[in-house]
């Protein structure tokens, strides 16, 4: 008991000094959240190790704005959830469709940091002469505000455009993607080709389409 006690304060010691708040927008964080407040943790998690696996390395370094994570795999599991699927194959719809938005919310925040400009050229303007005491936290409030507003309607706006879309394919097809053989690992196995793309060589973009060709046949064959 001594030893594990140790182990653990060693571990949570860490804490103390290196827990980055960042680590809180990665998918398992979240689906870990989403299982705890729908109760199926089980889903939840399995969409969660699949955007884990397929965004691994793309990690926010200095001006680099990494696909927005947390509107991916908010949106899955929201529409997963709405729906009530449980088959992999089904999820899978979901799962591409939802991947888009990764992008967009990169290029929604890009957009943002843009139109913050002006507010950064005020703040130099107050750090010369500073009159008033509250022009900074009016700059960050109003940045905060702006930022909450647009993230809210675009991940609205989205999640609504799929939701309708999946519900005229689902009453069109109400068998759409069951026939598919495709189980979890199969997915996880696809979403770890989204590691080669670390490498940034033409090659491994390559390897990564070539699997994914592959995929798309045996998906659409049902013999993976």
């Amino acid at each position: 008991m001594v030893r594990a006690g140790r182990f653990f304060f060693a571990l949570f010691s860490l804490f103390r000094y290196s827990l980055s708040i960042g680590l809180l927008e990665r998918p398992l964080v979240i689906g870990l959240l989403w299982g705890l407040f729908t109760g199926d943790m089980t889903t939840s998690l399995y969409i969660a190790i699949f955007f884990e696996l397929f965004w691994l390395d793309l990690i926010p370094v200095g001006t680099y704005i990494p696909p927005h994570l947390t509107a991916a795999t908010l949106a899955a599991l929201s529409l997963t959830t709405y729906f009530g699927l449980e088959h992999p194959a089904r999820i899978m719809g979901i799962l591409f469709a939802c991947m888009p938005l990764a992008w967009l919310g990169a290029k929604a925040e890009g957009l943002l940091r843009d139109q913050e400009r002006g507010g950064y050229n005020r703040l130099l303007n107050w750090s010369r002469d500073p009159a008033s005491p509250v022009v900074p936290t009016q700059l960050i409030l109003k940045a905060l505000l702006r930022t909450f507003a647009v993230s809210w309607f675009l991940f609205l706006a989205s999640t609504l455009v799929l939701k309708f879309t999946f519900e005229t394919l689902f009453s069109l097809y109400p068998t759409f993607l069951t026939s598919v053989g495709i189980t979890w690992p199969h997915l996880w196995v696809a979403a770890m080709l989204g590691g080669l793309m670390s490498l940034r060589l033409r090659r491994a973009y390559g390897v990564l389409m070539g699997g994914v060709t592959l995929i798309a046949i045996f998906m659409f064959f049902g013999r993976f």
